[in-house]
Parts: C-alpha cells; structure tokens; sequence
C-alpha cells in the first residue's frame, strides 16, 4: 500500500484523529467524539437496521480460525462483516485507510490492512472481559469501536469497560456508547468487556492488523 497518498475525505476530521491517536500512544487506548462526519454515523446506523430487518445478521462467534465456536455464555451479539459493497462501508473503509496511515506515522506499528463488522447486541446482549488478540499473535494491533445509537444514556446498559492493562486489578474505565463516539486501543493490551444491554445497541467494530504472512502461511483477514 502507498504510505504517501492521502486522500482529503470530509467524512474524516483530521485534528481530531491526531488528538486520538496521540492518546493511543499515551495510555494504550483513548476515547474520542467527533472523529466521523455525523452523515456517515447516520448512514452507518440506517445500513446496520437495513441489514438487521433483513435477517442479514449472524450470530457473533468467539475465538479464531480453527477454534472459532458459539458461546453464549462468553458473547451475544449478531454481526456481518464488511465486504465493502455499498457507498457507506466503503466511505467508512477510506476514513480507515486514512487512520492507518497516519497511526503508522506516529506509532510505527506496521499496520497493513483492516477488517471490520456490524454488531447488534440485543437486549440482554454483552461480551465477556476479552482481549482482542492473543499476545504475540499479532493478527489484530488497534482495535477500533464505533457506537451508532442516537440518544443513548448510561441507565441504556450496554456500558463498554475498559481495563488499563492486563492486570486483573488495572484501573477501569466506563464508556456511554453514544452514537458517534469511537473507542482505539491497542488489540493485545486493553482487555475490555460489553456489560448487559437493556436495549438493542448497535456499533461497528474495526481492527488494524500487520501482515503475518509467510512463504508457508497466508495470514487470511478473518
């Protein structure tokens, strides 16, 4: 990929992103609004209700590759992965190419391509305390969140926790997923989990990834 071609986008607020990713470098995750034009948030929000009408949703698995499985006890949520087939995903898709070249020129991560989902919780809806890569794993690097629900309150539920590192006993930090609000943070290091919904909630989730491909392995993006 061209690390030196920067399309200008008005779907990007380009100062705002630099703010978040200066966070990222601090503290390993930060929490940022404003980042998407409210027009793409809004596109997204009426993508994913279009989708979920339709029964176009699957039921969100855990783990990876071979030892991908459903588990409710872990995870309750229904997801579609971007294909980048419509207007929307492939205006959200740029913002990311965008972001990724400019997290690679402040963090030097290496960052290669990126992979993202719709997500419904429904109500009663959450996700297990995870981390969204595997230590040295290296298939995810930033993670990206994306909160679509307009007028979202904190007594909705649906709460995203964050810890500050992998300690059990790390500082938490409590996120209201309102609409337009975007969550970074590092895939290995920031465990987080999704309390209970009380309420349907809707988001996008995003990761970067490196390329770990090798001469006997393909690293495929999902």
């Amino acid at each position: 990929m061209n690390e030196l071609v920067e399309a200008e986008t008005d779907d990007f607020d380009r100062s705002v992103g630099d703010a978040a990713i200066e966070g990222l470098a601090r503290k390993g995750y930060c929490v940022v609004d404003d980042l998407l034009h409210p027009d793409l948030i809004r596109s997204l929000a009426g993508e994913l209700a279009g989708l979920e009408a339709s029964g176009a949703l699957a039921a969100a698995a855990v783990g990876r590759e071979g030892g991908r499985r459903q588990a409710a006890e872990i995870r309750r949520a229904a997801i579609r992965w971007f294909d980048g087939s419509t207007t929307t995903e492939r205006r959200l898709l740029d913002v990311a190419e965008q972001l990724r070249i400019a997290i690679n020129r402040r963090l030097f991560l290496g960052l290669f391509d990126f992979e993202c989902n719709f997500i419904a919780y429904p109500t009663g809806g959450f996700y297990g305390r995870h981390l969204d890569s595997l230590s040295g794993a290296r298939n995810r690097v930033v993670s990206m969140v994306i909160y679509l629900d307009a007028g979202w309150q904190a007594d909705y539920g649906g709460i995203l926790r964050l810890w500050e590192a992998t300690e059990e006993d790390a500082g938490t930090v409590e996120v209201v997923p309102q609409a337009g609000r975007i969550v970074l943070m590092m895939s290995e290091e920031i465990p987080h989990e999704v309390l209970p919904a009380h309420r349907p909630r809707h988001a996008v989730a995003g990761w970067w990834r490196v390329n770990a491909s090798t001469g006997q392995r393909l690293d495929t993006s999902r």
